[in-house]
């Protein structure tokens, strides 16, 4: 509890004159902070040097107290890496960018999105040993 309240400290100390909403949802979901700044009754676009030690204090104990029950994990709710460059910008056969030349992608730097499992680590190998390949033939 101490050490996020510190830590609350040091990023407003940092950038004080920024809203404190801003500032917080730099540490927790931003859709987090929609629901926990007015539950405590401060205001979304109060900048982060005026909030008060004790509406921190209240903060940082609504948050150590938030219960999170996990139900379960089903079908489809498999983590993966979403987003990231765009397949369309690279060559497949080389997984060199069509962008910056001399430059290779393979892994999650790639939006490619799929099951858990194997499938997402298979996809990986697969374009790190064609980039190698490429960049092997290159040098």
């Amino acid at each position: 509890m101490e050490e996020l309240f510190r830590r609350l400290k040091e990023i407003i100390n940092h950038a004080g004159k920024k809203q404190f909403s801003t500032v917080l949802g730099k540490i927790i979901p931003k859709s987090l902070v929609m629901i926990a700044l007015p539950f405590l009754k401060i205001s979304l676009s109060r900048r982060a040097n005026g909030v008060s030690n004790v509406e921190l204090r209240c903060l940082v104990d609504w948050l150590m107290a938030i219960p999170l029950h996990v139900i379960q994990r089903g079908a489809g709710d498999e983590f993966v890496t979403a987003g990231g460059v765009d397949l369309s910008e690279i060559d497949p056969s080389t997984m060199q960018s069509k962008v910056c030349r001399n430059l290779y992608f393979a892994g999650e730097i790639l939006n490619v999105d799929g099951f858990t499992g194997g499938f997402n680590l298979q996809a990986s190998w697969a374009a790190g040993r064609a980039a190698g390949t490429a960049i092997g033939k290159y040098e």
